[in-house]
């Protein structure tokens, strides 16, 4: 029933947040065409700054939807979501935060070298205003609701660590809608992934780490080589994309554990 709920919580909220922020985006720019249009333009396309304020909002709302239900029906202080603390932990999650802009990085790097160059559209500030400020929201939400509360509902079910990894990370590739095998072999990567290094290390500022600088590095490598719209709408990608992505995060993963494992972060509730 948790999971259930959880699952129409998202998409009430997610839909509701990124509809009010859109209308809200569609008067302040003096209502162009119908609203629908705009929706369609802005948001799901990220023709304008204003999609990725909606889309990335209408996420971060999920935090509220998690800590409403953590306060109001399980009567729990949020800080246990965050780890075995209880509380995030600092000094681990900057290092993972630090680990992730070089490992991250670096293969942004890369796949800079390997494009076809800087191309942004001509009010790119604004769009990278919007990609600085949401993403990092964005990125917390989907990490509260699926490698947080889910996979906490899913350990109700069943308490052997493989089922809530395993059935969290099936859900947040799913949730990403259409794609193609190896997109999807990226996605659920990610999330098998960074559910073990909650499990591993007790908590979620590994995989927080991990999201937000891999999302913020994505789109600014998006936008500053103009395929935002492109990596926006993006269906699928060649076996050696979604490869080169699961090697990235294993590769995230295992350092990530380490720190954890050198600084003993419990994993466990003392």
């Amino acid at each position: 029933m948790l999971v259930l709920v959880a699952i129409f919580g998202y998409l009430l909220v997610y839909s509701g947040g990124t509809q009010a922020v859109a209308a809200l985006g569609w008067q302040s720019s003096g209502r162009p065409g119908t609203y629908t249009e705009f929706y369609n333009q802005s948001v799901s396309q990220f023709g304008s700054p204003w999609g990725i304020w909606a889309a990335h909002l209408g996420l971060a709302l999920l935090i509220l939807l998690v800590w409403v239900a953590y306060r109001f029906h399980h009567h729990r202080q949020l800080a246990w979501l965050w780890s075995v603390g209880p509380g995030v932990r600092w000094r681990y999650g900057l290092l993972c935060l630090l680990l992730a802009v070089v490992v991250v990085g670096a293969f942004a790097g890369l796949a800079y070298l390997g494009s076809e160059g800087w191309n942004p559209p001509g009010d790119w500030a604004w769009f990278l205003l919007a990609i600085i400020v949401t993403s990092p929201f964005q990125a917390l939400g989907e990490e509260v609701l699926f490698h947080g509360y889910l996979m906490q509902a899913f350990g109700l079910v069943w308490s052997r660590p493989w089922f809530p990894i395993l059935a969290s990370a099936t859900l947040f590739a799913l949730f990403h809608g259409a794609q193609n095998p190896w997109l999807f072999l990226s996605r659920l990567a990610f999330g098998l992934l960074a559910g073990a290094l909650v499990w591993r290390t007790g908590g979620l500022e590994a995989a927080v780490a991990a999201h937000v600088v891999n999302n913020l590095a994505a789109f600014s490598l998006a936008l500053f080589t103009g395929q935002l719209q492109a990596t926006r709408t993006m269906t699928e990608v060649s076996w050696l994309a979604g490869l080169s992505d699961v090697g990235l995060f294993a590769v995230f993963a295992a350092a990530a554990w380490a720190i954890a494992w050198a600084m003993r972060v419990p994993r466990q509730v003392a």
